[in-house]
């Protein structure tokens, strides 16, 4: 103890004899921050409104860094000097290449809305998006494609405008490099996926007692994280007026590692108990079961089965999955550092795929299901019907 006394001493009178020439923050390191999924269903081709990026810069100075974090030039690399590229790739050779734009945005959240407090500038933010002008060349993600993000600063001395010709030599900043979710290789089997008939949905028996349902998909090349979500429908009418409304929640957060089946089950209990929970009783009001027979898309029309359910399952990629892993809050009592993830070489952030995929299949729920909805211990008095059309 007195040894570690001493040495606090001697610590504390080199601190104090050289406090003019000591500096906490150091030499200062730009370091870029980049954060961008690529979707498929974004693409212009499919009506997607493109690809976004948020592309900014660590800080550092002397002042507090809630005070810096509300000036946008401490977030902001010049744009004028910055050159940004997504890559395409057909296996090891170079596809294509864009240039991306800046676009300015006026929703980004500036902390807390319940607290009063700013916590970082905004509302406007400035992004980077590829190309959907109608005239340009538009970027289309290919999920059987890898695609490579750049970031090069404009050399010193460069009096021309910045294109990919003049800039090809420039050894980027930052970058990252990824494969695509291939979407199109998820298939249902429970249920089956685009069937022609009525696919139903049994959560209660002839006895009426509760009974899971298991889903049954298989996984997607390259597909790392699933959410399953489920949504009910029902038409509410309120003085004679008809109203299509839902109710969508999570039913489970899957990963896999090689598996290629996934199951999930639909907790017959909890799916009642989830609609008793959000739909109130009102006196006056009647809610029948899922949305009308014959509707638009309708693979089988007219055969006396409403659109009851829908399932969409919502994909990570491996990056995406790793993040979000990292960043989960723990279950242990004990504080723990957790690492920082990062696939931006010489940078931060997280550069992944994402995608989903909704059944298309006619799903409803079986006549006993749909009883239990009328009359169960959890819906009931909340003023559902069996639609008898």
């Amino acid at each position: 103890m007195l040894r570690y006394a001493i040495g606090l001493v001697a610590l504390l009178t080199i601190f104090s004899s050289c406090e003019s020439d000591f500096k906490l923050t150091g030499e200062y390191e730009e370091k870029p921050l980049i954060y961008g999924l690529l979707d498929p269903l974004d693409n212009p081709n499919v009506g997607g409104a493109g690809h976004l990026f948020r592309i900014q810069k660590a800080f550092l100075g002397e002042e507090s860094a809630f005070v810096m974090a509300l000036e946008p030039d401490s977030s902001y690399f010049k744009y004028e000097d910055l050159f940004v590229e997504l890559i395409e790739y057909n296996g090891s050779a170079e596809s294509n290449r864009w240039k991306l734009d800046t676009v300015m945005i006026s929703t980004k959240d500036t902390g807390n809305p319940d607290d009063d407090v700013i916590d970082f500038f905004g509302p406007m933010q400035r992004l980077y998006k590829t190309k959907t002008t109608p005239g340009s060349e538009q970027v289309n993600i290919n999920a059987d494609r890898d695609y490579e993000i750049t970031l090069k600063k404009k050399p010193i001395g460069m009096t021309t405008a910045m294109t990919i010709a003049n800039m090809d030599t420039v050894t980027p900043i930052a970058d990252s490099k990824i494969s695509i979710v291939d979407v199109s290789t998820l298939q249902f089997a429970k249920p089956q996926q685009n069937s022609n008939t009525s696919q139903r949905i049994t959560l209660v028996n002839t006895s009426r007692e509760y009974i899971n349902y298991i889903l049954n998909f298989s996984t997607a090349d390259r597909g790392k994280q699933y959410e399953v979500w489920l949504r009910f429908y029902y038409r509410e009418i309120i003085a004679g007026v008809e109203t299509v409304k839902s109710i969508q929640w999570l039913v489970k957060t899957v990963s896999v590692g090689t598996e290629t089946i996934v199951q999930v089950p639909i907790l017959s209990e909890n799916f009642f108990s989830r609609i008793g929970s959000v739909v109130a009783e009102e006196a006056g009001v009647v809610r029948k079961i899922g949305r009308q027979d014959g509707i638009a898309g309708d693979p089988n029309p007219l055969d006396g089965h409403s659109q009851d359910l829908d399932i969409e399952v919502r994909i990570a990629g491996e990056e995406l999955f790793s993040y979000i892993d990292i960043n989960n809050p723990s279950n242990s009592t004990v504080l723990q550092d957790k690492p920082v993830y990062t696939n931006i070489n010489n940078g931060l952030g997280v550069f992944s795929s994402r995608t989903k995929m909704e059944l298309v299949s006619r799903v409803y729920l079986s006549n006993e299901t749909q009883l239990e909805i009328v009359d169960g211990q959890y819906t009931k008095g909340r003023g559902f019907v069996i639609d008898p059309n």
